[in-house]
């Protein structure tokens, strides 16, 4: 009898260690786990320059780009821009000239009306668009005179299609560019399209 309790209690001892052991292996590998994705997902943020080393990087990037050797594409000067004193870039644009008022003028055949909006585009940076805006107020009436007479020169049948009211928008642009550049018309002018914004041929027959 003394036999069999000692036998099922020397029995019952591993079920006892069983437990402990089992709860100890889950936390271990929980633990270890835990320790290598915090190491594998988790990088140190790079410590940022002190306000020291950015000036001196920024010192030496503008003596690189006045000595000219800057090799950074991104830092030079585009086409169609021109650097300022503050170091920004003013950038080439369109700019449009219009007139308050329509032009209304009679087809030279006597019959019909002709009532025209027109807008005169240059293109530059904002000084030569300035510039060139100054120059076409200055020449406002002489402009106008211009294209009154150039209109009322024109007949039914030089403006009944769009091919011809192109042709004509391009005779006046040269008109316009005499005006303001000189009689030199083959020399560079900001002066770059004549524009029609309203054309109307009104009563022809």
């Amino acid at each position: 009898m003394a036999e069999h309790r000692f036998s099922s209690s020397l029995s019952r001892q591993p079920h006892r260690l069983l437990l402990p052991l089992m709860i100890g292996g889950g936390i271990s590998v929980v633990l270890t786990l835990f320790t290598i994705g915090y190491l594998t997902l988790t990088t140190p943020e790079p410590v940022p320059d002190d306000i020291y080393t950015i000036m001196q990087k920024a010192k030496a990037k503008s003596e690189a780009d006045k000595a000219g050797n800057s090799e950074d594409p991104e830092t030079a000067e585009p086409d169609n821009a021109t650097l300022l004193p503050d170091g920004t870039f003013d950038f080439a644009k369109y700019s449009y000239y219009s007139f308050p008022l329509p032009f209304v003028s009679n087809l030279a055949s006597g019959k019909g009306m002709l009532t025209a909006e027109v807008a005169i585009a240059t293109y530059g940076n904002t000084l030569a668009s300035e510039k060139v805006m100054k120059q076409l107020e200055t020449f406002n009436p002489k402009i106008r005179s211009a294209i009154n007479l150039k209109l009322s020169d024109q007949k039914l049948s030089d403006v009944d299609t769009v091919d011809k009211r192109n042709k004509l928008a391009e005779a006046l642009l040269q008109e316009v560019k005499i005006l303001v550049d000189g009689p030199d018309i083959d020399g560079p002018s900001a002066i770059t399209d004549f524009h029609f914004l309203k054309f109307v041929v009104s009563g022809a027959q």
